[in-house]
């Protein structure tokens, strides 16, 4: 694959997911509690006797780097003239080539009924959805039949960007390909 500069680049930061920053906030406090309960006044947590670098080696982690790594999680989805590359922040990476893309479908839609909620960014064999706060995106399916689903917050430009490519790429399916749910 070539490193050309993305046709289409888009950003959604995890932090603007209401129950994720909730946890965030949770855990944050939890682990500054502990901290500041065990290792600064010296009071062991009920029953457990917990040593000072124990609750700082569990409390640091939990109040420092749960935030840090929190408010830099971001969903980047790329277009580019050859395919489409999509980064969840936690733990997918997809690439996904425009030569084994068979249809393209603008979804503007909830998808929420298509795609279970509990799998966003997980694979379940044939169908993956990657997104953050979106409800719409763009829906590939590929040669194989699997379909991946990619949300966008600008659903309009990510489908602009990918049916432009996948037209180059693909030119013998691109003809009246194109569907909008």
């Amino acid at each position: 694959m070539d490193s050309t500069a993305p046709l289409y680049r888009e950003v959604q930061p995890y932090r603007e997911l209401p129950p994720f920053v909730l946890l965030v906030v949770v855990g944050t406090l939890f682990g500054w509690g502990l901290v500041a309960w065990v290792a600064v006044m010296g009071r062991p947590l009920g029953a457990l006797d917990m040593p000072d670098w124990l609750s700082l080696a569990i409390g640091l982690p939990f109040g420092i780097l749960l935030p840090l790594a929190y408010g830099r999680m971001t969903m980047v989805t790329e277009v580019y003239p050859d395919r489409v590359v999509v980064n969840n922040g936690m733990s997918s990476h997809k690439e996904l080539s425009f030569g084994h893309v068979a249809a393209v479908q603008m979804r503007n839609d909830n998808i929420h009924g298509d795609y279970n909620n509990r799998i966003f960014g997980a694979t379940d064999g044939s169908r993956t959805a990657h997104t953050v706060t979106s409800d719409k995106g763009v829906e590939l399916t590929m040669d194989d039949g699997g379909q991946f689903l990619i949300g966008s917050k600008d659903p309009d430009g990510l489908g602009d960007a990918v049916m432009r490519a996948w037209y180059a790429v693909r030119p013998e399916l691109s003809i009246g390909e194109v569907k909008t749910a």
